[in-house]
């Protein structure tokens, strides 16, 4: 299990990165839930490819762009508990930690490099872990 590869989705490194493979992507992951990321993701993706959407779709329609990419592709869209479930829980936990009652750090268990992909899917996988979070940072400082 693993990633060969991430990108930054307005990375001049992903067309050259998608000049080169030809074929598309097997995957793409949209962690946002954002039409225009789950589109751009169809033009992407290989024959029977898979767009698997993790984040929380918003809006109660997507507008797909099929025509953008192969005839045959999935799209997998994984909101738990639930987009209303979710969407009703940001507000709570935002005035909680401005008002100081949670400490957003408290639920970080990980930071990493996205060049130390591994180590961060390693550490995923011990007990204990809540949230790993990955930056990008040398990306923005490289473009």
């Amino acid at each position: 299990m693993g990633a060969d590869f991430a990108v930054a989705p307005d990375s001049p490194e992903l067309k050259s990165i998608l000049e080169k493979q030809k074929l598309g992507f097997d995957v793409v992951i949209d962690a946002v839930g954002h039409e225009n990321i789950i589109n751009a993701g169809i033009s992407m993706i290989k024959m029977t490819g898979t767009i698997c959407v993790y984040g929380v779709v918003g809006s109660p329609e997507i507008n797909l762009k099929k025509d953008k990419g192969p005839y045959n592709f999935n799209l997998l869209i994984h909101q738990w508990p639930t987009r209303h479930a979710e969407a009703s829980a940001q507000e709570p936990l935002i005035d909680w930690i401005r008002e100081g009652l949670l400490n957003a750090d408290d639920f970080v268990t990980g930071v990493f490099p996205i060049e130390q992909f591994s180590e961060a899917v390693e550490a995923v996988k011990l007990p204990g872990s809540i949230k790993t979070m990955l930056t990008f940072d040398s990306w923005s400082r490289s473009s």
